[in-house]
Formats: structure tokens, C-alpha cells, sequence
């Protein structure tokens, strides 16, 4: 069974992996997420290395398919989840979900 990775920086995804055995197709989120991630790191204060890095996360998952289609739909998805809007908010909000409720 493969493994699915979203890598997110707090709650902006940034990358999908892939895995299966020694097998592994990775599908990076467009240019606009890492400006994100980029910018509601300044906003959030987490310049340095250690606390920038403490803020990365990996959500894992188990999916089936050919992993490099799996990788590149799971991209896709999470590029319509996250229209340029819900990015900026995202941003103000120091890289955390808005509460849509």
C-alpha cells in the first residue's frame, strides 16, 4: 500500500509525496504557496531557522494508484482549495486556517 504526504508550514501546504517501498513521485505546490508559507513566516515572526523550522508538519495518508498520478491530483486539489484569497487570509491569519464557520 503507498503513503501519501502533504507537507505543510503550519497549515499552508507546500508539497505532496508519494511512497511506495523504494518508489516515490513528489509533486511541488506553484511558486504563490512557498510566497506564502514566506510571508506569514515574516508576519508570524519565525525568521530564524529553528523556529521556522519547527512549524513544518507532515500529514501521511495511505492511497492507491500509480503515484505519480496520485501525487500530481492530490497537487491539484489542494490548488483549488486554496484559491489566492484563502492564501492572503491565510497569510494575515500567520500561516493558521480562518475559521469558516
Amino acid at each position: 500500500m503507498a503513503k501519501s504526504t502533504i507537507i505543510y508550514w503550519r497549515d499552508i501546504p507546500s508539497q505532496v509525496v508519494v511512497k511506495q517501498g523504494r518508489k516515490s513521485a513528489k509533486a511541488q505546490l506553484s511558486k504563490r504557496f512557498m510566497e506564502a508559507i514566506d510571508k506569514a513566516a515574516m508576519r508570524a515572526g519565525r525568521q530564524g531557522s529553528k523556529e521556522y523550522l519547527e512549524d513544518w508538519r507532515r500529514v501521511i495518508e495511505t492511497c492507491q494508484g500509480d503515484l505519480k498520478t496520485v501525487a500530481n491530483t492530490m497537487a491539484e486539489e489542494l490548488e483549488q482549495m486554496h484559491p489566492d484569497d484563502i492564501l492572503q487570509a491565510m497569510v494575515k491569519n500567520k500561516g493558521f486556517k480562518i475559521d469558516q464557520t
